[in-house]
């Protein structure tokens, strides 16, 4: 049976963050001992540049559909910077999950738990992997709707200090080719920071179910004796022991950053939808617009799916208790496998913000908020209109 490594479900997300200055390297090389400069430099640059650029341009917006448009990218935008804030500050005890996860490994009994770890860590990086396909999507049509439009445009409604609009078209190029790569970077961040939860929350509840069926198989193998039994569910409560742990640490990392992605998405959702429901544009800028809702929504849709699959591995764990052949053992084990059915009792949650439940119904009431803020933007539009 070879080695299972649940890390492995993160190596695209570190590499991304040490490229884009969150992740030191090593210091014994070269990148590594000048990394604080070069993070601070890709950080003012890219972090802090692009979103000035496009929170003064929504500031200085002077009518209600240039206001959406400005907030359906500023506000993302800005809630994306606060998440990767949020997710640095916590990078420490992010890491040490890893250790656990380690620790958890090297607990896999049979091939079946080894099986479960793999799909795991595969679903993972399928996520992983269709979200950055979505955001590359999204950046095709935007550069195609730069192609194909006949004014000079941005990717998406940025503030320049220089008027490229009336320049010569080598500094339009320029001025073109210097947003885009700063919005390539940021798409960068963006599926980086909102698929690292999802994956860390699959990675948990995969090793879960691996305990449930642990815990299941207790009792139904002939040659293992009464006191064998007992050793081995005290290694599982051990292991359930540090699947709460676990979880406990992810809650308290990602609780923050859940939070903010719930508001951005709202607030998106909403912005998007008076735009391209109230505002008369073209076809490819339509498209474009769309397909940002739709990865908007699916972000948060996964999150909150990949929460949900911890919460039913935690149900199953309970299940499984009353799987195992508790009725030939010790009074010790029937005693032990009590206290375990009660701790797997407490349903595995996640909140974000200490009180919101990630749950699927959080989001259909995260899209119900956006249309409510719709509705009233409908008024505003209407009454300006009067």
């Amino acid at each position: 049976m070879r080695q299972v490594d649940s890390s492995s479900a993160f190596r695209y997300h570190w590499r991304i963050w040490r490229l884009i200055g969150a992740h030191p390297a090593d210091p014994h090389t070269l990148w590594g001992r000048h990394y604080t400069v070069y993070a601070t430099v890709w950080s003012i640059i890219f972090r802090l540049g692009m979103w000035l650029s496009v929170v003064v341009n929504f500031m200085l917006s002077t009518s209600l559909e240039s206001f959406c448009e400005s907030l359906s990218v500023a506000v993302p935008l800005t809630v994306e910077n606060l998440k990767m804030f949020s997710l640095w500050r916590m990078r420490r005890e992010i890491l040490r999950t890893h250790e656990i996860l380690h620790h958890l490994d090297g607990r896999i009994g049979s091939l079946t738990e080894q099986k479960i770890i793999l799909e795991g860590i595969e679903r993972a990086k399928y996520i992983f992997m269709c979200i950055f396909r979505a955001i590359a999507v999204i950046l095709s049509i935007a550069i195609l709707f730069l192609f194909v439009s006949k004014e000079r445009l941005l990717m998406y409604p940025s503030w320049i200090p220089w008027d490229y609009k009336t320049s010569s078209f080598t500094v339009y190029l320029v001025t073109v080719m210097l947003h885009n790569i700063g919005f390539f970077e940021n798409a960068m961040m963006v599926g980086n920071v909102d698929t690292y939860p999802g994956s860390c929350l699959i990675m948990l509840a995969a090793h879960t179910q691996a305990l449930a069926h642990r815990v299941s198989r207790l009792g139904h193998d002939p040659p293992v004796t009464r006191y064998q039994c007992c050793a081995q569910l005290r290694r599982c409560i051990d292991d359930h022991q540090i699947i709460m742990t676990l979880f406990q640490s992810l809650e308290h990392s990602f609780s923050m950053s859940c939070f903010l992605q719930f508001f951005s998405t709202a607030s998106a959702q909403c912005s998007i939808c008076f735009f391209l429901i109230f505002v008369r544009i073209g076809i490819m800028q339509s498209v474009n617009m769309l397909f940002l809702f739709l990865t908007f929504t699916i972000q948060t849709l996964l999150l909150c799916y990949s929460a949900e699959l911890v919460c039913h591995e935690g149900e199953s764990l309970m299940r499984a208790v009353y799987d195992c052949n508790w009725l030939d053992q010790s009074v010790e084990f029937r005693r032990m496998i009590i206290l375990m059915l009660a701790r797997s009792q407490k349903p595995m949650i996640m909140r974000a913000g200490v009180f919101v439940p990630v749950q699927m119904n959080t989001f259909r009431m995260v899209c119900k908020g956006a249309y409510s803020m719709l509705t009233l933007l409908n008024e505003m539009h209407n009454s300006a209109d009067g």
